[in-house]
């Protein structure tokens, strides 16, 4: 929950037209990741004359495909199909459109980019049979993506795709222990992690108890510094509840100041205690006879909504 696209990046399009952007934006990046998929020499003046679309309408016999992301040159196409989910699978007419998008005389791509450990390599295996034998398919996982531009990002000294690299890195699982992380292992002491799993469970049924109760909750497992789940209401955020190495506290509950993805409280009736380290956030912390307790959890989260928020 630190990074410039944290609350802006979170559905699968946003990831594709990030990819996108910074393909169009860094014609050396793009090199990078063609060069790694063509298994061809690219050069960055080759890379800049492409053409690189998200979600462009394509016309086909059964109407209109929408590849994730087209890149298209002089006689040379390819498309990037992009999974953030594991266990999402490819749409029966994403299995069937790709034949529209790839029926040309020129060279043909079709790259399925997936997170580690996706479910349906079956379906893109299908999908292959499905095509001209000269159409070339083949799975990339995001992190072997991450590990082609890393290099680029550190020769280019670029803030903006640094962070985006930092951001997918936390999504995809690829954080690298720190090494004060490493020092705090070498003394292990088995009761801190009992005691932080057993936390995590209490929130895992406090979501689970406001979802019955008729909330709109959304998990937010991502992050390694975080550790919890969003209230919504009307697919705008409310508050955060869970762990965050940044509160003041070990369970508690957030407000983001400053968002347009957030709806901001009727009037606040209990006071907030600031953190120097997210001073965009408000915090409440949660008392430690609930932190066990995920029945008290949600009765508070309950309380807090209904003085804050008007209906």
């Amino acid at each position: 929950m630190s990074s410039l696209f944290d609350g802006v990046v979170r559905t699968e399009n946003d990831h594709t037209r990030l990819l996108r952007n910074i393909m169009e934006r860094y014609p050396k990046a793009a090199a990078a990741i063609l060069h790694s998929l063509l298994k061809q020499n690219i050069s960055e003046d080759e890379a800049a004359s492409l053409e690189f679309r998200a979600q462009y309408s394509v016309s086909g016999d059964e109407g209109r495909e929408i590849p994730d992301i087209l890149i298209q040159g002089d006689g040379f196409r390819c498309l990037i199909e992009a999974k953030i989910d594991p266990w999402l699978d490819l749409t029966e007419a994403q299995k069937r459109g790709y034949q529209a998008c790839l029926n040309g005389n020129w060279e043909q791509h079709l790259v399925f980019l997936v997170p580690t450990g996706w479910k349906y390599s079956e379906s893109a295996s299908a999908v292959s049979s499905s095509l001209s034998a000269d159409v070339k398919v083949q799975i990339l996982h995001w992190r072997e993506l991450i590990e082609i531009i890393e290099p680029v990002s550190e020769s280019l000294s670029d803030g903006v795709l640094a962070e985006a690299i930092k951001f997918w890195k936390r999504w995809f699982g690829m954080e690298r222990l720190t090494p004060e992380e490493r020092e705090l292992l070498k003394s292990w002491h088995k009761e801190e992690f009992s005691a932080f799993r057993k936390l995590e469970q209490t929130v895992d049924k406090a979501k689970g108890l406001l979802s019955a109760g008729g909330f709109e909750t959304e998990t937010e497992t991502n992050f390694r510094e975080s550790y919890g789940f969003y209230v919504k209401r009307a697919k705008a955020y409310l508050l955060y509840v869970g762990i965050w190495t940044k509160a003041p506290a070990p369970l508690s509950i957030s407000i983001r100041k400053a968002s347009s993805i957030w709806l901001k409280p009727t009037s606040l009736h209990s006071e907030a205690v600031a953190s120097p380290k997210a001073p965009d956030h408000l915090f409440w912390a949660l008392e430690p006879e609930t932190w066990d307790d995920p029945e008290k959890v949600s009765a508070k989260v309950k309380s807090f909504l209904e003085a804050n928020w008007a209906d």
